[in-house]
């Protein structure tokens, strides 16, 4: 039983404090990311991120919290003052506070943005406008949209 013990222990410390050793770009520790989608709602966002992670590592989230599985999500997603409203094995969604920049009389500015990780597809959606970008690390340029 104590060699069972052992071994759990050092999965979980595989598991959780080796750092990043992905195969692809997509992936950040036990975590692979499918897509991302940013909805803009006036100066703030709702980002959905979906993924999937490792065989084996669900079990250990499910045993030991989602504290690790959370902390990888919002590294990836690389937003500032964010607040998580949903969270499982294989999605998290986010509202981000002052996402994008204010200008007044309703226009917004949504500015370039850096993932952890290469994006295989990411949709960013406004009052006005869908756009999808396939293979991205970052969000270029900057967006200006009115809400």
């Amino acid at each position: 039983m104590k060699w069972v013990t052992v071994g759990i222990v050092l999965m979980l410390v595989s598991a959780l404090a080796l750092p990043a050793l992905a195969a692809g770009e997509e992936r950040y520790g036990y975590i692979t990311v499918k897509d991302v989608t940013v909805r803009l709602e006036k100066a703030d966002a709702v980002v959905t991120m979906n993924y999937t992670i490792d065989d084996g590592i669900g079990f250990l989230v499910l045993l030991i919290g989602k504290s690790d599985l959370k902390q990888k999500a919002l590294d990836i997603l690389n937003f500032n003052d964010t607040w998580v409203q949903h969270l499982d094995l294989d999605r998290i969604e986010v509202r981000v506070k002052g996402a994008a920049d204010d200008y007044g009389q309703g226009s917004y500015w949504f500015p370039a943005h850096r993932f952890g990780v290469v994006v295989p597809s990411l949709t960013v959606i406004t009052p006005q406008d869908v756009r999808r970008y396939e293979n991205v690390s970052e969000f270029p340029d900057g967006l200006g949209y009115f809400a």
